[in-house]
């Protein structure tokens, strides 16, 4: 999923968005060229030679198929390959280079794919009126135009196309004119129509995958009905199911991929950075007296989709059993139904029913409208509890904090935060924007990446499969991908290989797998769009992966003009 089409999703509906060393132990003929991991991003890498259905086929290896020289000899444009050399020059979330590939790649080895081509659907859907408020929330926001995207989107795929080596092959992506509704498939509705979609791509267009990006008004194709449609037409989603579950993942193994973490890894890293950094102590950020003197209660906040609840519930349990937090301070859950028309009517019953619990601390596991919309209600409920972030949604970006009700989030918002800096991936000093430089001598365009992200771990994908292009190999190559984003982490550090858990070989579907702790400064002034309102980041600006966050927080809005003015917080 893109950042911009993340952006209007979670609009619609609710989370709808160091030093390297080698410790693997299990070994093919390419370990050598994948020993680099961050411990940012997994503390290991290990090539599986068994395991689970839900995380093969078995053995895992980079390229899956064919005889590829990996590390070794010259490019497909000419370039020097060598040990750590990425295939993209300078691009931190490429691949390991290979030698340019002169043998037979197969031909037709799979549904869309010729020996020259690999054709990718896009689903793009008809307009409606909550789309219509999405993309006015998105404009207002600062993302631009999809007309604007698309022209930069195809800059990015030309050169991905000459710079990536796909055995001969070429990537053309396809709009299809879906005949579904997105919001409602965001509901977890309109199951028969997505999967007309996925008959109609898989049967009648002859795509390998879709790739679930779609465009800045209607959002992603890549919902959790059409997944399921995709993986039972043995079609490849590559951007499906936000935030659902590593198990949602595994039971349509080898077909869906995406983006954003999975809520298991969320719920474990986050119950382990919320215990230790904020529970068993008084809500000292509150902006009510009573509530500062309080021990911290918790007010979670999530869409009532079973994967989205189960998670929750994972969250909980990790915290009453390994964390040893007393059930009453972690298990008050207001779950919300995913229409936006019944947007702000739920976000003030949960606000009457949080406040009469007596919660201090609102976990906000929830889309950045209905964040929104909560502390609108909280405010006229003069109601003022912390407000603690999972870091999912891009609800922790500071554009779209900056629409929340600053009177309720000044000196109380803080938390997990899945995105990085804005500016690492929107502007001219992000990798997008280097790029576009580079390649047209001009400043990249306000508001967008071009979906540069979600390019280059489709390339990633297609060239660890080797020239046998199926699904089983891609997803052979993609686990044996190493842990990537290192130094900068620019989209977040991305690994495939270690499960939800952090364990190296375990395997995993989604790519980030860390996350940084923030806390809210409303008067600061935003790199990103010069208006007030940025993220001050927390440890140095480190990220953790479940198992590694630290013991002890330190002061938080210390910054000047951080603090509530109206409290002695």
């Amino acid at each position: 999923m893109s950042v911009a089409t993340a952006l209007v999703v979670v609009v619609m509906v609710a989370s709808a968005c160091g030093s390297s060393k080698k410790t693997g132990s299990n070994t093919t003929s390419n370990t050598s060229n994948n020993s680099s991991s961050s411990s940012h991003i997994g503390g290991g890498f290990t090539l599986a030679t068994q395991g689970g259905a839900g995380e093969g086929p078995y053995p895992w290896k980079y390229p899956a198929s064919g005889t590829v020289s990996v590390g070794s000899g010259t490019t497909i444009t000419g370039a020097t390959c060598s040990q750590g050399t990425p295939q993209v020059p300078n691009a931190t979330y490429s691949v390991p280079c290979i030698g340019k590939f002169t043998g037979n790649n197969g031909g037709a080895t799979y549904n869309g794919v010729t020996a020259t081509q690999i054709t990718i659907a896009n689903r793009v859907f008809p307009g409606s009126a909550n789309t219509a408020e999405a993309a006015a929330v998105a404009k207002q926001e600062g993302i631009a135009l999809s007309p604007i995207t698309d022209q930069v989107q195809a800059v990015f795929l030309d050169y991905f196309n000459k710079t990536f080596d796909l055995y001969g092959r070429k990537v053309v992506i396809q709009p299809e004119a879906s005949g579904s509704n997105s919001t409602l498939e965001l509901l977890n509705e309109n199951q028969a129509q997505a999967c007309a979609d996925a008959d109609k791509i898989a049967n009648n267009m002859h795509a390998f995958g879709e790739w679930g990006v779609g465009d800045n008004n209607t959002g992603g194709g890549g919902s959790g009905p059409f997944s399921i449609c995709a993986a039972q037409q043995k079609l490849v989603e590559f951007s499906g199911g936000a935030y659902f579950n590593e198990a949602f993942y595994q039971q349509n193994n080898p077909y869906v991929w995406d983006d954003p973490m999975d809520c298991e890894r969320v719920a474990d890293s986050g119950a382990q950075a919320v215990s230790q950094l904020i529970m068993g102590k008084k809500a000292v950020y509150a902006g009510d007296a009573s509530l500062r003197t309080s021990d911290r209660k918790l007010g979670i906040y999530v869409p009532n989709l079973p994967a989205y609840t189960d998670c929750t519930n994972q969250f909980i349990s990790q915290m009453e059993s390994q964390y040893h937090q007393p059930a009453a301070n972690v298990n008050h859950v207001f779950t919300y139904g995913l229409d936006i028309s019944t947007f702000q009517q739920s976000a003030q019953q949960a606000i009457v029913q949080f406040k009469a619990a007596g919660v201090t601390s609102i976990v906000t596991a929830c889309d950045s409208f209905s964040l929104n919309l909560l502390t609108k209600a909280a405010k006229a409920q003069n109601y003022h509890p912390e407000w603690v972030m999972n870091g999912v949604a891009l609800d922790d970006t500071d554009t779209v904090a900056q629409t929340y009700d600053q009177s309720e989030v000044t000196g109380h918002l803080f938390g997990q935060s899945e995105a990085p800096p804005e500016t690492s991936f929107f502007g001219p000093q992000s990798p997008a924007g280097k790029l576009y430089q580079q390649l047209t001598g001009h400043e990249i365009p306000a508001g967008t990446d071009g979906n540069y992200g979600s390019l280059i771990r489709l390339f990633d994908f297609l060239q660890a499969a080797g020239p046998d292009l199926t699904p089983d190999n891609m997803a052979r190559g993609i686990h044996a991908m190493p842990p990537m984003g290192a130094p900068d982490f620019s989209y977040a550090g991305w690994n495939f290989n270690a499960g939800p858990s952090g364990k190296p070989g375990t395997g995993d579907h989604t790519a980030i797998a860390d996350a940084g702790w923030v806390y809210w400064n409303a008067t600061a002034t935003s790199p990103v769009n010069q208006k007030p309102g940025t993220f001050v980041r927390m440890f140095d600006g480190k990220r953790f992966t479940d198992g590694t966050w630290p013991t002890s927080l330190p002061a938080m809005f210390t910054e000047p003009g951080s603090q509530d003015p109206s409290c002695s917080c």
